[in-house]
């Protein structure tokens, strides 16, 4: 199989290249892929919208269909380097095929030329419930950033912030503005540009076995719907009760409203408006238990 479709060779394929205090250091190089033939994709979502919980669902789908999963944003992470030192040069990974690209929690400085011809989703959730997952996440279960590189590291300013103030002075605190920016790049460079499947954290989270299906057949993967049942199941993790050190600390939406004041939530409301309505969060007290718009409950993956 690997001879029928022409692998290339790890020395034929782009490497990312960063000059570390003076030193030229490869801090990645695109793996080789078992189906090159094969278009690529492209995987987005928010941080804190079921993004981890995306990621894993598309690594083994893409391995079914002999796509290479690639994360180098994770790789980023990994190594410490930040947002503002991620090198213009990463665009060259971006193959046209063979590789399904994710990892991504916003949508990076770096261009990314496949995104017009490459099949793409974006994974959201409500606003607010992000925001008060950051927070214990930041508090309690988020992992340190890596420290490898001599001139410069990442760091996680988040961490003392959850830890030093309440979860209301939180979300209204830097990373509300944070969220919004990412919400308002995904809005206008992604969604009002190119043709990207959107997902709500709140019409997926309850019905797996529809959305993995349902990724599968929006790339175009021919996989049997054993396949992807058994891969919902694997991930159909839902907490008896809050673990609030654990990663998944609990999985049903609305949660704002147990954890925020109402007049953060009021304030969140006004302060996230237009990304809100655009993404189907009502910004009233008109709303279903998920958030959702009326007219705009879960969707039927089918």
């Amino acid at each position: 199989m690997l001879q029928l479709f022409g692998r290339r060779s790890r020395a034929d394929l782009p490497s990312i290249v960063f000059n570390d205090d003076g030193k030229q250091r490869v801090l990645f190089t695109l793996p080789p892929t078992r189906r090159p033939d094969r278009p690529s994709a492209l995987v987005f979502a928010m941080p804190k919208s079921g993004s981890t919980l995306l990621d894993r669902i598309m690594r083994r789908l893409s391995r079914h269909v002999g796509l290479r999963y690639v994360s180098v944003m994770g790789t980023f992470f990994k190594l410490g380097v930040p947002d503002k030192d991620m090198p213009a040069e990463t665009s060259r990974i971006f193959l046209p095929h063979g590789y399904c690209y994710g990892g991504f929690r916003y949508l990076p400085g770096f261009d990314i030329p496949i995104l017009g011809a490459a099949r793409s989703v974006l994974l959201v959730r409500d606003p607010r419930d992000m925001l008060v997952s950051h927070y214990y996440s930041m508090r309690e279960s988020h992992v340190e950033p890596g420290r490898s590189l001599k001139s410069t590291s990442l760091t996680l300013p988040q961490r003392e912030t959850a830890r030093s103030v309440d979860i209301d002075d939180y979300v209204k605190g830097p990373v509300a503005e944070h969220f919004r920016t990412c919400l308002t790049r995904y809005r206008t460079m992604l969604c009002a540009s190119y043709d990207v499947k959107l997902y709500r954290y709140e019409d997926v989270i309850y019905d797996k076995a529809n959305w993995v299906a349902d990724l599968a057949n929006h790339f175009g993967w021919e996989i049997p719907r054993w396949r992807t049942d058994s891969i919902a199941r694997r991930f159909d993790i839902i907490p008896r009760r809050e673990e609030t050190a654990e990663h998944i600390r609990q999985v049903h939406p609305g949660n704002y409203r147990k954890k925020l004041a109402p007049e953060t939530v009021a304030w969140l409301n006004g302060f996230l408006r237009e990304e809100m309505e655009y993404f189907g969060y009502a910004t009233n007290e008109a709303t279903g238990s998920d958030g959702a718009m009326p007219g705009q409950g879960r969707r039927d993956l089918g």
